[in-house]
């Protein structure tokens, strides 16, 4: 019983050096909102039209050769040819443009002199929002 108000005394210093050190850790996180970049990115919305773009020429193309008299296994396997390189394409647009993220991220976050980005979803409260800055860093970059 002798030791508890030296324990209570440990337990308030120790809080108050967290409390402290609370803004300073703060200033050192940043959280980027990904569904914002996809959403507002004009890069974004520059590659989403490539895509489509890319689509509508394989279904042009998959409909010019096609043939009344064309047997159905024949067509069944040009339109798995044409969707496997549908979503190459797609696959490749997706890494180039979270490339990109990345770089833009990291180029903003040293900019701000911070040592944690994480995605917004994971953090309920506190870091510094980057998601603008990355956007507009994204106009920038255009592959």
């Amino acid at each position: 019983m002798k030791y508890l108000p030296w324990g209570l005394a440990a337990l308030l210093g120790l809080a108050l050096a967290a409390s402290l050190l609370m803004p300073t850790m703060a200033n050192t996180l940043g959280t980027v909102d990904m569904v914002r970049v996809v959403d507002e990115s004009p890069r974004a919305q520059e590659l989403n039209k490539m895509l489509n773009d890319r689509y509508n020429e394989l279904i042009r193309q998959f409909n010019l050769e096609s043939g009344e008299e064309e047997e159905e296994p024949d067509r069944a396997e040009r339109e798995r040819q044409a969707y496997a390189e549908y979503l190459a394409y797609r696959q490749e647009l997706e890494l180039t443009f979270q490339e990109e993220v990345d770089q833009a991220v990291r180029e903003v976050a040293r900019a701000k002199k911070l040592k944690t980005v994480l995605d917004h979803d994971v953090i309920r409260y506190g870091g510094l929002d980057l998601t603008r800055e990355v956007i507009k860093h994204l106009q920038g970059s255009k592959g």
